[in-house]
C-alpha cells in the first residue's frame, strides 16, 4: 500500500474524484427534461377524466409543464375525476404512478362527484415541503374557484403556486 502514499497517485486519485463526483451532479441537475409524455389520455400530465377543463385551460396546464420540465425536470400531474370515494389520496398516488411521476413532481386530483380534491408531493420534496403545506396550498390556491366550480381556474391557481414554489425553494 505504498502506493496511495505517494503524493502523485494521491493527486491523481483526488482529481479522479472529482471528475466523478461533478459527472454525477451534472447528470442528476434539475433542467434536463427527463419526463416523456407518451400516454394520450394525459399529454403532458394532464387528464381531464371528469370532462369539466376548458380546452384552453388544458393547454395552458400542458404549457406549464413543458416548461418546468425543461427548465427544472418536473411537472405537475393534473387529475380531474368522478372518484367518490372516501380514499382520494391512494387513487392521486395510483394516478401519479400510472402517468410516471417523479420524485420532485406534484400531483393534483380534483374529484368533481366526491367534492374533495387532493395534493401530493414527491418523495423527494417532502423535507421541502410537507403534508401540511400540501393542504395549505389546496386550500388557498384552489378553494375558492372550486367552490365555485371553476375548476380550471383552480388547477391553473394551484399550478402557478407551484411553479413560484419551485422557483423560489426549489433550485434556490
Amino acid at each position: 500500500m505504498k502506493l496511495f502514499k505517494r503524493t502523485g497517485v494521491a493527486v491523481l486519485l483526488t482529481v479522479m474524484m472529482i471528475i466523478l463526483a461533478v459527472g454525477i451532479g451534472l447528470a442528476r441537475r434539475p433542467g434536463r427534461g427527463g419526463h416523456v409524455a407518451t400516454t394520450q389520455d394525459a399529454p403532458w400530465f394532464v387528464s381531464d377524466q371528469a370532462g369539466v377543463l376548458t380546452s384552453s385551460g388544458i393547454k395552458q396546464l400542458e404549457s406549464n409543464n413543458r416548461s418546468l420540465d425543461s427548465s427544472m425536470g418536473v411537472v405537475i400531474g393534473c387529475v380531474t375525476c368522478n372518484y367518490g370515494k372516501a380514499d382520494l389520496g391512494n387513487y392521486a398516488m395510483e394516478q401519479a404512478e400510472k402517468m410516471g411521476l417523479g420524485a420532485n413532481d406534484f400531483i393534483v386530483v380534483l374529484d368533481i362527484s366526491g367534492e374533495n380534491y387532493w395534493l401530493i408531493q414527491g418523495s423527494g420534496l417532502t423535507d421541502l415541503f410537507t403534508d401540511d403545506d400540501c393542504a395549505s396550498y389546496a386550500w388557498e390556491y384552489m378553494e375558492e374557484p372550486f367552490a365555485k366550480g371553476d375548476y380550471t381556474q383552480a388547477l391553473l391557481s394551484l399550478s402557478d403556486a407551484l411553479t413560484q414554489w419551485y422557483q423560489t425553494h426549489y433550485l434556490a
